[in-house]
């Protein structure tokens, strides 16, 4: 009956059926011989019950028990993946991965204690080895895996993922190897459509090679029919919709509705990690596809609940300094450019972290330190963040988004102290020309995501070099790139640069028409703080503006048409 209960998701009365079972057998009949296998699934099912109840001491003490009694590595399996989750949502990732990496041993799935590049580099030559010559119909029929052991390595290596993302990523991609190369070897089992969402993943970020990433991305998806597993479901969705389809053909926008159902399922079979991952990823890509602020605002708060009441601390403290942003750029905070008030404090935040996972948190913290200071104007605020925290971004965000955000508002940044000084002309041009060859990259494999976030970079750049000319050519494709993507926060940041760029000209009417348009836009968004600050510096031609017959056509072409025409009047 528990174990239905858990199948089911009745995790609570699931708990009481298990206790009662146990409660039935004697002390000396615990693991005899004629209760073996009885007594090791109660201890297993309790175990598993008591991590999706959030017990974490009851967790520890059923695998205490199992581990003084399992007469063979196989059978601790069970147990062993409720303490490694365990520690995961408490934000223990080392212990996580001490624990695993000692489970595979004992099953004979060895690894190194630490891995260099060229350790790197030889495992992933052994895996396109392994995979040369076999096209995806031929990698479909792979016979199904039946060794139990290594079905059990898979498993265990599939929770590591995470662990080994925050805390150990010189192993991170041995991880992903191996899980692909047992696929091969031995057969597909459930977990091998997240092995090769998971290759895929290293090869667009890591490799640079989106295209590929995207197949093994889509080959991942298509292994879901062949294995009836909801748990993998959510797993890999959330895998090939957050870490590949953003950065290859698909927008933001087209990954919000498959996190969403990736969360539900996760959420339905008590998989709380990956339910909260799906989740950060429908918030931090509702936030890159121009949500807005009011509607965010209210989806963050309460996944932060959601996470806090299970006791996901680091999923919490990714989800902090997006909330934090949302708050400010609505006006609620005391000062909209600092990353401080009522969800978190910049200043301490960090003290709560977990060591392991304190690189990950303080250059997520960084990358919207950046986003605010910018939007609120404070250009040397954002190059000495940047300055410090450019050589280690991608080490410590791997696939993440934020490392284009970083980019852009670094070589925004650069472009605004360009035009402030020419102290340190050169190094701007630098940083600049640097974040446009990254955002060609990506913008030629995802340009519903990158590419008005190019157009503006190549209009700044035109900008500070004195071609007028292509400057303006520059921002109006921006934004009508960032219109068309529905980026509504890109499109108003495009006509607010291009709304200074024509006041540099002189031209009061251009930079009066697009201050405008971006007041409203911000305004829309929900981002009062923002909108406040245009009006209060430029309130005369705001104004003016916006009482102008074609601003107001404008504005409702602008609602009516995928890309509305600027007229100048």
């Amino acid at each position: 009956a528990g174990e239905r209960s858990i199948q089911s998701s009745a995790f609570v009365p699931a708990l009481t059926y298990l206790k009662t079972g146990l409660s039935m057998l004697k002390s000396s009949e615990l693991f005899s011989s004629e209760h073996y296998d009885t007594s090791l699934r109660l201890y297993s099912s309790v175990a598993e019950a008591e991590l999706v109840s959030g017990n974490t001491d009851g967790v520890e003490a059923a695998v205490a028990v199992i581990s003084n009694h399992a007469l063979s590595s196989l059978d601790k399996i069970p147990s062993y993946l409720c303490l490694i989750k365990s520690y995961i949502a408490r934000g223990r990732s080392m212990d996580a991965i001490s624990t695993g990496f000692d489970a595979l041993a004992k099953l004979g799935v060895s690894f190194p204690k630490a891995a260099g590049t060229l350790t790197i580099i030889r495992d992933l030559m052994k895996t396109k080895i392994s995979l040369r010559g076999k096209t995806d119909e031929q990698l479909k029929q792979l016979p199904t895996m039946t060794d139990k052991s290594k079905i059990a390595a898979m498993r265990i290596l599939d929770i590591l993922r995470t662990s080994c993302y925050y805390a150990r990523q010189d192993l991170l991609a041995l991880v992903h190897f191996r899980m692909v190369r047992l696929s091969i070897k031995y057969g597909c089992c459930h977990v091998s459509p997240v092995a090769f969402a998971v290759y895929g993943f290293f090869l667009s970020f890591f490799m640079g090679n989106f295209q590929e990433g995207y197949r093994f991305g889509k080959l991942a998806l298509s292994f879901l029919e062949k294995f009836d597993t909801k748990e993998m479901h959510s797993r890999t969705i959330v895998l090939v919709w957050g870490f590949i389809a953003p950065w290859r053909e698909n927008s933001c926008r087209d990954t919000l509705e498959h996190l969403t159902y990736a969360s539900k399922v996760a959420m339905e079979v008590g998989d709380h990690e990956h339910a909260m991952i799906s989740l950060i990823f429908l918030c931090t890509n509702g936030f890159n596809s121009g949500r807005p602020l009011a509607v965010l605002q209210d989806e963050i708060g309460s996944t932060i609940d959601d996470a806090a009441s299970l006791g996901l601390d680091i999923h919490t403290q990714v989800l902090m300094p997006v909330l934090q942003s949302v708050l400010n750029l609505m006006g609620r905070s005391d000062n909209p450019a600092v990353l401080r008030g009522a969800a978190m404090n910049g200043d301490d935040f960090l003290e709560q972290v977990a060591p392991e996972n304190v690189e990950t948190i303080k250059h997520a913290i960084y990358v919207y330190q950046m986003f605010l200071s910018y939007t609120f104007c404070e250009y040397k605020v954002v190059a000495e963040i940047a300055d410090k925290s450019r050589m280690n971004l991608t080490k410590a965000m791997p696939g993440s988004l934020g490392i284009v955000w970083h980019a852009f508002y670094d070589a925004l940044a650069a472009c605004a102290l360009f035009r402030e000084s020419n102290a340190n002309s050169r190094k701007y041009k630098k940083v600049t020309k640097a974040a446009i060859r990254k955002m060609k990259r990506w913008a030629t494999n995802s340009p519903s995501n990158f590419k008005h976030k190019l157009l503006l970079l190549e209009a700044e750049y035109y900008a500070i070099r004195g071609k007028k000319s292509s400057a303006c050519n520059a921002y109006d494709a921006a934004i009508n790139a960032a219109h068309k993507s529905g980026v509504i926060q890109d499109e108003a940041l495009a006509h607010e640069r291009a709304a200074l760029f024509f006041r540099e000209l002189g031209d009061e009417a251009k930079t009066s028409r697009h201050l405008a348009i971006a007041h409203q836009l911000y305004l829309d968004w929900g981002a009062a703080a923002k909108s406040s600050q245009l009006q209060t510096q430029y309130s005369t031609m705001v104004s003016k503006a916006r009482k102008r017959r074609s601003f107001q056509d404008y504005m409702i072409r602008r609602s009516a048409s995928v890309s509305p025409k600027l007229e100048i009047g």
